[in-house]
Protein backbone atom coordinates (compact mmCIF):
# COMPACT_ATOMS: atom_id res chain seq x y z
CA UNK A 1 0.00 0.00 0.00
CA UNK A 2 2.96 2.33 0.50
CA UNK A 3 3.69 2.35 -3.25
CA UNK A 4 0.02 2.95 -3.99
CA UNK A 5 -0.06 5.88 -1.53
CA UNK A 6 3.08 7.43 -3.05
CA UNK A 7 1.72 7.09 -6.60
CA UNK A 8 -1.57 8.74 -5.65
CA UNK A 9 0.24 11.54 -3.80
CA UNK A 10 2.46 12.19 -6.85
CA UNK A 11 -0.01 11.67 -9.71
CA UNK A 12 -3.50 11.41 -8.22
CA UNK A 13 -6.43 13.61 -9.14
CA UNK A 14 -8.49 15.51 -6.59
CA UNK A 15 -12.02 14.16 -6.39
CA UNK A 16 -13.11 16.74 -3.85
CA UNK A 17 -14.42 16.60 -0.32
CA UNK A 18 -16.73 13.68 0.40
CA UNK A 19 -18.10 13.00 3.89
CA UNK A 20 -15.69 15.55 5.45
CA UNK A 21 -12.53 14.02 3.90
CA UNK A 22 -10.44 15.50 1.11
CA UNK A 23 -9.93 12.72 -1.44
CA UNK A 24 -7.47 12.01 -4.22
CA UNK A 25 -7.47 8.98 -6.44
CA UNK A 26 -6.22 7.30 -9.59
CA UNK A 27 -6.67 4.19 -11.71
CA UNK A 28 -3.78 1.72 -11.88
CA UNK A 29 -2.94 -0.52 -14.85
CA UNK A 30 -2.62 -3.55 -12.56
CA UNK A 31 -4.83 -4.65 -9.67
CA UNK A 32 -3.75 -3.10 -6.35
CA UNK A 33 -5.92 -5.37 -4.25
CA UNK A 34 -8.94 -7.66 -4.25
CA UNK A 35 -12.38 -7.67 -2.69
CA UNK A 36 -13.57 -11.10 -1.61
CA UNK A 37 -17.22 -11.68 -2.42
CA UNK A 38 -19.53 -13.72 -0.17
CA UNK A 39 -19.26 -16.63 -2.62
CA UNK A 40 -15.46 -16.62 -2.20
CA UNK A 41 -14.61 -15.15 -5.60
CA UNK A 42 -12.06 -12.34 -5.82
CA UNK A 43 -12.86 -9.04 -7.53
CA UNK A 44 -9.72 -7.15 -8.67
CA UNK A 45 -9.48 -3.50 -7.56
CA UNK A 46 -7.80 -1.06 -9.95
CA UNK A 47 -8.67 2.26 -8.32
CA UNK A 48 -6.79 3.67 -5.35
CA UNK A 49 -8.01 6.51 -3.18
CA UNK A 50 -6.51 8.49 -0.32
CA UNK A 51 -8.79 10.23 2.12
CA UNK A 52 -7.26 12.96 4.27
CA UNK A 53 -8.79 14.39 7.44
CA UNK A 54 -8.43 17.89 8.92
CA UNK A 55 -5.29 16.77 10.86
CA UNK A 56 -3.58 15.61 7.62
CA UNK A 57 -3.87 11.97 8.61
CA UNK A 58 -4.54 9.79 5.59
CA UNK A 59 -5.90 6.39 4.75
CA UNK A 60 -5.42 4.49 1.47
CA UNK A 61 -8.40 2.60 0.11
CA UNK A 62 -8.34 0.19 -2.86
CA UNK A 63 -11.70 0.50 -4.64
CA UNK A 64 -13.63 -0.46 -7.75
CA UNK A 65 -14.36 3.19 -8.61
CA UNK A 66 -14.12 6.65 -7.02
CA UNK A 67 -16.28 7.48 -3.97
CA UNK A 68 -19.55 9.13 -4.72
CA UNK A 69 -20.11 7.49 -8.11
Amino acid sequence: MNRVAQAIIQKGVSIGIIREYTRYGMFFPEAIGYRISPDGSRVPLYYGEIKINADNQYHVIPRIRPSGE
